[in-house]
């Protein structure tokens, strides 16, 4: 009765500790797997990031050296390709929206501010607004040197002349000057050179180019403003463009063939 009592004990035992090895193996699988579930967790991404309200109009090194903006963490599903990820993303920038506190400062919010552009010496800064087509449709950048083209529909007395040249056909197209810089372009999409989108892309309605001009041409610049329509052409870099003449409208300030 003894010995069977034993193998009985014995017998207990041994299940108890099969028991608990088994509970012991599914408790640590199942941790490893709970592990392996981790191992994929989110990646972040360090982007520009309001810590205030910043109103519009405020310049980068402004931000900055208020502590407007900070680096900070996100998660990868709530990046845009639109968002700064450095400070040096606002370097002379200036914000064309407002932005929220918390809110990522993104490429598209901010423009060139005008602190940093700087007139070539002896040179004039005039400012021209044109239709997107006419001002090649956004795809100017700032430092590109371009050729002034003016449309002319109607006749105009030269200094010295009593009546208008009677010989021109109207409407006519003069090159009013050439390789003129260009300063800054309120709207610009990639660069020519760029690989072309295959979606397309939208020509804005208008834009406005700040050009480097002499005190002349600012001059012929205001007048053909005011009474012509202006179109702008960027050539190939060494081309030379054809001899500035005109068929009439700038006779105010050039003599007349």
């Amino acid at each position: 009765m003894k010995r069977q009592t034993l193998i009985l004990v014995v017998i207990a035992v041994v299940l108890f500790v099969a028991g608990g090895a088994i509970a012991f193996g599914t408790v640590v699988t199942g941790a490893k797997h709970q592990s392996g579930g981790n191992s994929s967790a989110p990646v972040n991404t360090p982007v520009l990031v309001a810590t205030s309200n910043i109103p519009i109009g405020t310049t980068g090194q402004a931000m900055v050296s208020q502590g407007l903006v900070s680096i900070q963490l996100i998660s990868q599903k709530n990046y845009s390709a639109n968002d700064l990820t450095s400070l040096q993303g606002l370097t002379d920038e200036v914000l064309t929206t407002s932005v929220h506190k918390g809110d990522a400062i993104q490429s598209t919010q901010v423009i060139p501010s005008t602190s940093a552009i700087s007139l070539p010496q002896g040179m004039n800064g005039v400012t021209v607004t044109m239709g997107g087509v006419e001002g090649l449709a956004g795809y100017l950048q700032p430092g590109s040197r371009v050729d002034v083209y003016a449309n002319i529909t109607k006749l105009s007395v030269g200094t010295g002349a009593s009546t208008a040249q009677a010989n021109v056909t109207l409407p006519c197209t003069e090159l009013a000057m050439s390789n003129i810089e260009v300063l800054d372009v309120s709207s610009t999409v990639p660069a020519l050179s760029s690989h072309p989108s295959s979606v397309g892309r939208t020509v804005p309605g208008s834009l406005t180019l700040l050009l480097a001009v002499n005190p002349g041409q600012a001059r012929a610049i205001t007048f053909l403003t005011q009474n012509e329509t202006l179109s702008v052409v960027q050539t190939q870099k060494g081309t030379l463009p054809p001899i500035v003449g005109q068929c009439i409208g700038t006779a105010q300030t050039t003599s007349a063939p």
